[in-house]
């Protein structure tokens, strides 16, 4: 399956979460937060054994922020995965993946039948996809995502990033909380 360079595109005006830099740089987790290619690939050349375990898939609630970039009202359901990126047996980051439920009809109708495969292995490689400018934020622990069930081994503020893929005008949001310790 080959790789595609994805294009740059800004992010939407609703996105409320700050750009990557210089946030990113008092991580201490620069370089994972910044990088622009797959981070599921990443994971698998710093580690020896990757899995990926499969938390929620289907139509759910988006988070309350989300609802804006998806153009929609608050509390519609939309197609939703939450997945545990697992190094060495480790848990290391949560991704969550939100879009219109429309758009698995049309542009996105391959992510409902991704099973256990990560969603960066289907939007790396399609040609026409664009990426929006990479957004990072420390979220606090009561965050709704740091509470997904079976998330992390440790309690506390984790920081996270996401941006949009956009494929044929359709938008899938990506979000990716991060449990590694600082300066990892």
């Amino acid at each position: 399956m080959p790789v595609h360079r994805v294009r740059r595109i800004a992010s939407p005006p609703s996105e409320t979460w700050p750009p990557a830099r210089p946030a990113a740089r008092r991580s201490g987790l620069e370089s994972w937060l910044t990088d622009a290619g797959s981070l599921t690939r990443r994971l698998r050349q710093h580690s020896t054994q990757f899995e990926l375990r499969l938390l929620r898939h289907g139509a759910a609630r988006a988070l309350r922020d989300e609802y804006p970039l998806l153009g929609l009202p608050q509390g519609r359901k939309v197609w939703r995965r939450d997945v545990l990126l697992i190094a060495d047996g480790v848990p290391r980051v949560l991704g969550h993946s939100v879009c219109r439920l429309d758009a698995l009809r049309g542009p996105w109708r391959l992510l409902r039948h991704l099973g256990i495969k990560p969603v960066g292995d289907a939007v790396f490689t399609r040609a026409q996809t664009r990426r929006s400018d990479l957004r990072v934020r420390l979220l606090r622990a009561s965050h709704p995502l740091c509470r997904v069930r079976h998330a992390a081994q440790r309690d506390g503020p984790h920081w996270a990033r996401r941006s949009s893929f956009v494929y044929r005008g359709s938008a899938l949001w990506v979000s990716e909380v991060f449990f590694f310790p600082e300066t990892a």
